[in-house]
C-alpha cells in the first residue's frame, strides 16, 4: 500500500492522473488478505488502467491486464469488490454514484471519497487465463 500511495503522489507531481485502488479483501473475506495498485488515466480513449507499483510490478505494461500476478479468475472468481479512491464526489457525474474507499486497516473509517470498480475488475481480469484452482496469494499491504 505504501509504494501504490508513494507511487501515486509521484506521477500527480508530474500532472499524471493518477489513483490508488484495491480491495479490502480477496473474495470478501478479510482473512484472505487484501492489496492495492494504481490507475493511471491515459486519455479519453483508454480511460483508467491499471499497474502494479514497483518492485511487484516489473515487466507490467498499461497494455496487457493480464501481466499482473493477481489479475485472473483465481482472484476476481467471486466475492471481490474493488475501489478507487476519487477525489471529490462530483467527478463521477450522472448515473456513476460515489462511494467510500475502504482501507483495509482502517474499515471503520468512510471519509475517503471512492469508485466501485468492482464490476470493471471482475470483467477485465474474469477475462484473463490463469490456471483453475491456482493458488490465492495472500498479501497484507
Amino acid at each position: 500500500t505504501g509504494v501504490s500511495i508513494a507511487y501515486v503522489d509521484a506521477l500527480r507531481t508530474l500532472g499524471v492522473p493518477a489513483r490508488l485502488a484495491g480491495t479490502p479483501a480477496w473474495h470478501g473475506k478479510p482473512e484472505a488478505g487484501n492489496h492495492n495498485w494504481v490507475e493511471v488515466w491515459l486519455n479519453a480513449t483508454a480511460g483508467w488502467r491499471f499497474i502494479e507499483a514497483a518492485p511487484a510490478g516489473a515487466g507490467e505494461t498499461f497494455s496487457d491486464p493480464c501481466d499482473k500476478w493477481f489479475c485472473n479468475k483465481a482472484h476476481f472468481g467471486g466475492g471481490t469488490r474493488v475501489f478507487a479512491a476519487a477525489f471529490r464526489r462530483e467527478e463521477y457525474g450522472e448515473g456513476r454514484a460515489a462511494t467510500h474507499y475502504p482501507m483495509a486497516w482502517d474499515l471503520d473509517n468512510k471519509g475517503v471519497v471512492g469508485v466501485d470498480r468492482s464490476e470493471y475488475y471482475a470483467s477485465v481480469c474474469g477475462a484473463c487465463g490463469g490456471v483453475e484452482g491456482a493458488a490465492l496469494y495472500v498479501f497484507r499491504d
